[in-house]
């Protein structure tokens, strides 16, 4: 008998209610469901390439990542870079070799190209203590018989000046261990006659100068310098009697700069060495300063001697570009 054939207004419960599941049934994995037990055991069964069911978590094993990381080309692994610490290492010490003996060399290497531009009876202008000089025109003094006028540097250098013209070198040059350093004769042992003059006589003794002999401390790529304060009067006085200016300059005194702004590279030291504190109505009245870096510009230097030999200002910026990269200058 149907729902509809009863006439009552009560279904049949026995046709509705589903049937309980009776003591007998079976936990056993089958082909129509999944057990508990199914969960665990069917990851194993299955492929790498079948599709999980759904409801079901995805389980990977460990043995399977370990295959899909040697064979996936897509899976990247990093290996500790040991090797290469030990290199970047040996390099960097070996580019410092290089350059202590560049500059232990530096001065020897200037001073093989003195006979080429110092000849017997002429008169050698030059100022401050620079040891680059020193060895320079000792070693023409070997072979060829001249003057040396020296300017005294006031006030920043004229210590050091003075020991140089009367002893040949540098006062306190001791190296870190307490040992005197590196000691050139002076000149007048070699049989030169040196003339010392203050800075205010350069322009008076410049029409007699054969020759200007400067050493700066830095040089730029456009050929113009920084020396110490006294350069610029000398390559003045030098200019206006056409003199020649011979600058001597290691190729590391080289920088990539072109100078275009100079104000930030002038230093200024200790206005008290000018004018001392002692004279109150100077001090209080002027603006005193002690500029310890003089500009000079590439249009009043002759020649450029490096320890790769002369060359003009000029062509400087070709020994410059071969010396620094592009991303090293500009950061």
């Amino acid at each position: 008998m149907t729902l509809g054939e009863s006439g009552g207004n009560s279904p049949d419960r026995s046709m509705i209610r589903p049937s309980l599941a009776s003591s007998t049934s079976s936990y056993a994995p089958g082909a129509g469901g999944n057990s508990l037990f199914g969960l665990f055991s069917q990851p194993q069964n299955s492929s790498g390439n079948s599709t999980p069911a759904r409801g079901l978590p995805n389980f990977t094993s460990i043995s399977s990542i370990t295959e899909q990381s040697e064979t996936d080309p897509f899976t990247t692994t990093t290996a500790p870079q040991t090797q290469s610490t030990p290199s970047i290492i040996t390099e960097t010490l070996e580019g410092i070799r290089e350059i202590l003996d560049e500059l232990s060399q530096v001065d020897d290497q200037i001073a093989e190209h003195a006979l080429d531009h110092i000849h017997s009876d002429e008169i050698i202008l030059t100022h401050t203590s620079s040891l680059t000089v020193q060895k320079f025109l000792l070693t023409a003094a070997k072979k060829r018989k001249f003057t040396v006028v020296h300017a005294e540097s006031y006030p920043n250098d004229h210590h050091a000046t003075h020991a140089v013209v009367f002893q040949g070198g540098k006062q306190h040059n001791w190296d870190d261990h307490g040992e005197k350093g590196v000691h050139f004769k002076p000149l007048t042992a070699a049989g030169i006659t040196v003339v010392l003059i203050p800075d205010s006589m350069v322009f008076a003794f410049m029409s007699r100068v054969n020759k200007v002999v400067l050493s700066p401390h830095a040089v730029l790529a456009s050929g113009s310098l920084l020396a110490a304060s006294g350069a610029y009067t000398i390559a003045a006085a030098a200019a206006a009697h056409q003199t020649p200016v011979v600058v001597l300059s290691g190729v590391y005194k080289l920088s990539p700069l072109y100078g275009f702004d100079t104000a930030p590279l002038i230093e200024y030291g200790d206005a008290g060495k000018v004018a001392g504190y002692d004279e109150g109505e100077l001090v209080e009245k002027v603006d005193v300063e002690n500029p310890e870096m003089d500009f000079v510009e590439k249009d009043m230097v002759g020649l450029y001697i490096s320890n790769l030999g002369g060359c003009a200002p000029s062509f400087l910026y070709r020994i410059v570009s071969d010396h620094y990269r592009d991303e090293d200058v500009n950061l």
